[in-house]
């Protein structure tokens, strides 16, 4: 515990992997190492295909990543993440890893970026790339491995604004030199080539990670009963729809936590965004004149504008027969028919 954070990062526990491959004469990924072997508990196979591919900073405590997915996994004990430390060949890496990367997002169902407290994975370019590869592809979800998460504060929102606009394409780095020119490449080819730009495409990252980890330090601050910080992120774009991890909506989180003035105003703010359509934009025209017959009229009554005098003198004295020919309404419609469209 007194040894500086970098022995306990994700990179010392890589070197640790290898160092105990290199005495081992061990080939290949650490992962091969438990094929066939099954949970004690669940009986699950404790290695195969992985639906969650987790992109995350080397430089980041390792503790941190690894309770952050016991978190992420809610329970679920064969839940399964792909975690390039564990299937790497460490001592004989790909010769392009970023066509590895890319083949392992696309068979991917999602992609977890995992961020540290300190926000170290927004500097490294390898974390930059496999989170906008999965964004364009709709398979991107966030977390931070802090045990707080995000925070619940408005001093957490300022710091984590700060880390997001600060991501730069250029600035960021790769540990491999070799690896840092093939990402370059990548980009230039695949996304400043097509029209995209990468500075396009890292402003759509950037809106992305201020919509998600808005949203989770909202769900914080509802459930510590901020409502001053909650306006706050309300106010800079967080969404009154967000909802916390088990599918509760801020209101019945507010509620569920005894905050009843919270609640009201989240309520409030959600109905201030929704249209207030009038009844009849719900129900056909015919559908409300024919259900009149049922109701009694002195419930009709205030819903009708009285009628002039001289309108309902008009309609209350019946027409002479001499004055309505019905053959006459003929023609004339027939009459009408006939002239050139006027429009309206």
């Amino acid at each position: 515990q007194d040894a500086p954070p970098e022995r306990h990062s994700t990179r010392a526990v890589a070197s640790a992997l290898k160092r105990e491959a290199q005495e081992t004469g061990w080939e290949g990924a650490h992962l091969d190492r438990f094929e066939g072997e099954r949970h004690f508990v669940t009986g699950g196979a404790l290695c195969g295909p992985a639906p969650i591919y987790v992109a995350h900073a080397w430089d980041a405590s390792f503790s941190d990543l690894a309770a952050c997915l016991l978190r992420d996994a809610a329970g679920e004990l064969d839940a399964r993440y792909s975690i390039d430390l564990f299937s790497t060949d460490l001592i004989s890496p790909p010769d392009d890893p970023v066509v590895v990367a890319q083949a392992a997002i696309a068979g991917a169902r999602e992609v977890l970026l995992v961020l540290d407290a300190e926000g170290i994975a927004l500097k490294r370019l390898w974390v930059l790339f496999e989170s906008m590869v999965a964004l364009e592809k709709g398979k991107l979800r966030v977390r931070c491995s802090a045990p707080g998460g995000f925070g619940d504060t408005e001093a957490a929102l300022r710091e984590w604004t700060g880390r997001i606009d600060a991501l730069d394409w250029v600035l960021s780095e790769a540990t491999r030199k070799s690896d840092e020119k093939r990402l370059r490449w990548f980009a230039e080819r695949t996304w400043e080539m097509h029209g995209k730009g990468i500075e396009r495409v890292l402003a759509q990252f950037r809106k992305f990670l201020r919509k998600e980890v808005y949203g989770q330090i909202l769900v914080g601050a509802v459930c510590r009963g901020d409502r001053h910080t909650c306006e706050t992120l309300l106010d800079e774009g967080a969404s009154i729809e967000q909802l916390d991890g088990h599918g509760n909506t801020l209101e019945e989180i507010a509620s569920s936590e005894g905050f009843g003035e919270l609640e009201e105003m989240l309520f409030e703010r959600r109905m201030a965004g929704k249209p207030h359509c009038p009844l009849s934009t719900y129900f056909e025209v015919g559908e409300l004149m024919a259900s009149t017959e049922e109701v009694p009229d002195e419930v009709l009554a205030p819903f009708f504008t009285e009628l002039g005098a001289d309108v309902g003198a008009c309609l209350a004295e019946p027409m002479a027969d001499e004055e309505y020919d019905e053959d006459d309404v003929v023609v004339s419609l027939g009459d009408q028919a006939t002239l050139p469209d006027l429009g309206p």
